[in-house]
C-alpha cells in the first residue's frame, strides 16, 4: 500500500515514475534514494556501502514525497481505515 500511495503521490504532482529494476550500481551514483513502509512512509537513504548518496542527505523529492505522504493520512480519499474487529471491554 506504501509503495503504492507514494508513487500515485508523485504522479499527482506531475514527478516522473518509472517502475523497474535498479542494479546497486545505479543506487550509489543516484542523487536520491528512498524506501517506503506503511509504519516509516518515505525514509531516505543516505548511504550505500558506506558511501554518502547524493549529498549524503535527504534531498528535495525525497522531503518532499514524506511531507505528502503523511499530510494524505489525513484526507479521507488518501487514507483507509483498519477494522481491528469488535471491542471486547471487561465487565463492570
Amino acid at each position: 500500500m506504501s509503495r503504492r500511495t507514494v508513487i500515485e503521490l508523485a504522479r499527482a504532482a506531475a514527478m516522473s515514475v518509472e517502475e523497474r529494476t535498479v542494479g546497486a550500481s545505479e543506487l550509489r551514483d543516484a542523487d536520491e534514494v528512498f524506501i517506503t513502509s506503511t509504519a516509516g512512509g518515505v525514509m531516505p537513504i543516505t548511504r550505500i556501502d558506506g558511501a554518502p548518496v547524493g549529498q549524503g542527505r535527504p534531498g528535495p523529492v525525497t522531503q518532499a514525497l514524506r511531507r505528502r505522504y503523511w499530510e494524505a493520512h489525513r484526507e479521507p480519499e488518501w487514507s483507509e481505515p483498519v477494522a481491528y474487529g469488535e471491542r471486547h471491554v471487561a465487565p463492570a
